[in-house]
């Protein structure tokens, strides 16, 4: 039996796709401890895991991130928001995650860390103890290469060498004056915990302190790297199957109609952080009122009721949350903010995208299901991050008009379906455990 130690952002895209593993290392015969915010301590509980407790660190619900940033002086969308955003809520909270993970240390020393995409602080703590690492990636890609536009950009990859200069030049610009303050921090952290400085531009220090880097997707839903650093696996995503209660909503069979009756079912999900429904469910409804299609509304963090005063239209249903596994495969084209798990959970199932969000990872995600030929993605405010209804209207039309879409869609369900993510995961804890505890033994021999 190993010790593992998982460092998790408390927001729900990056803890869910955490959980499954968790859970197949618990069953494993693991010892598991879960460091991540209260509103996943019942969750982590379920795995049969150990919920390490947030004291140092920023326990925030994610829903209140909004609310949160601008009580704290967070300026509106934009470059500014961004560099915000990456000081607060990136490294903001490392000192205190940290010292909570040292805490743990003292007590419990894991034979691994595993963290996610923005977990530093165990990336830190496992580097400063020298214990072996994994990072799971629960965004797109961010690794820079000289294959692919600076990250956040939501650009696709070069198409000729003049592109490919301008992007180099833009990287430049992004990384030595509009992330100059955070590359300052990023580097004042790392001396801090007494690690050495690794080389470069703080987001890509992930493969320079993980042992291994498992990104959660499939490769036809990310740009090709031939510089892509060795340490960097795809392996799959980790879909939430049977993880949540399905108990029907009143109107469950209003949907099963639509889809026995030939209608076309446009599922329009307003994501778990970027909760303000001015910026996408409003103009969902308002393009999609009146036509064939019924729509299913998941309101995430609010009520039906709390987000639409006014009764909904008549081929409008809603509900805070049904889960995914049972609505995508009666889905036709999926309309959403952008958040990665749910556009591979939508994939997984051969859903078709619209994507309208450029906000987090947002523009990435975006970018790459446009480059995949599965969807499309919609321009949205510059300040507010809002699409419009014509937008959502067109972008719908597309969708379903074009079969290539859908047929692009069912290739990417077939290519998600020959992974087995948690497997892969739990195969590379399970013998970089192995590899510690050898080492170990040899130490002390």
């Amino acid at each position: 039996m190993s010790r593992i130690l998982f460092s998790l952002t408390p927001i729900t895209g990056h803890v869910r796709p955490a959980l499954p593993v968790v859970r197949a290392l618990v069953d494993a015969g693991h010892d598991v401890v879960v460091h991540t915010g209260t509103k996943f301590a019942s969750a982590v509980a379920a795995t049969g895991a150990t919920a390490a407790p947030v004291v140092h660190g920023r326990d925030l619900d994610d829903a209140e991130l909004d609310t949160w940033s601008a009580a704290h002086g967070a300026p509106e969308p934009g470059v500014k928001r961004l560099q915000w955003d990456v000081l607060h809520h990136f490294l903001g909270p490392v000192p205190g995650d940290l010292a909570d993970l040292e805490a743990v240390v003292v007590d419990w020393r894991p034979d691994v860390v595993v963290t996610d995409t923005t977990g530093i602080a165990g990336a830190l703590l496992a580097r400063r103890h020298g214990i072996p690492s994994v990072q799971l990636t629960v965004t797109p890609l961010p690794v820079s290469s000289r294959d692919t536009a600076p990250f956040g950009t939501g650009l696709q990859p070069p198409r000729t060498g003049l592109q490919a200069l301008r992007y180099r030049l833009l990287d430049a610009f992004i990384k030595r004056v509009v992330f100059k303050d955070a590359q300052r921090k990023a580097l004042a952290l790392v001396d801090d915990a007494g690690v050495e400085r690794p080389a470069g531009f703080f987001l890509d220090w992930m493969p320079t302190f993980a042992t291994r880097v498992l990104h959660l997707s499939v490769p036809s839903l990310e740009y090709p790297r031939s510089d892509l650093p060795a340490n960097v696996e795809t392996v799959g995503a980790v879909l939430p199957r049977g993880v949540d209660l399905f108990e029907p909503p009143v109107w469950w069979r209003d949907v099963l109609a639509a889809k026995a009756d030939g209608r076309p079912v446009v599922l329009v999900t307003q994501g778990t952080v970027a909760t303000d429904p001015s910026r996408l469910l409003y103009p969902a409804v308002e393009a999609l009122t009146g036509t064939r299609a019924l729509v299913v509304l998941t309101t995430g963090t609010a009520e039906p009721e709390d987000v639409f005063a006014d009764e909904l239209p008549a081929n409008v249903r809603a509900a805070r949350f049904v889960p995914f596994e049972q609505l995508l495969p009666l889905v036709d084209v999926m309309v959403t903010n952008g958040g990665f798990g749910g556009v591979q959970q939508a994939l997984a199932a051969g859903v078709p995208l619209v994507v309208a969000g450029r906000t987090e990872d947002k523009a990435e995600v975006g970018a790459r299901v446009a480059w995949a030929g599965v969807g499309v993605a919609l321009r949205t405010d510059p300040t507010t991050d809002a699409t419009t209804t014509q937008a959502v209207a067109d972008g719908v039309r597309r969708v379903l008009e074009e079969p290539s879409f859908a047929r692009r869609a069912q290739e990417l369900a077939a290519e998600y379906a020959r992974y087995d993510a948690v497997a892969r995961v739990v195969e590379v804890v399970e013998g970089l455990a192995g590899e510690q505890a050898s080492a170990t033994e040899a130490a002390a021999a």
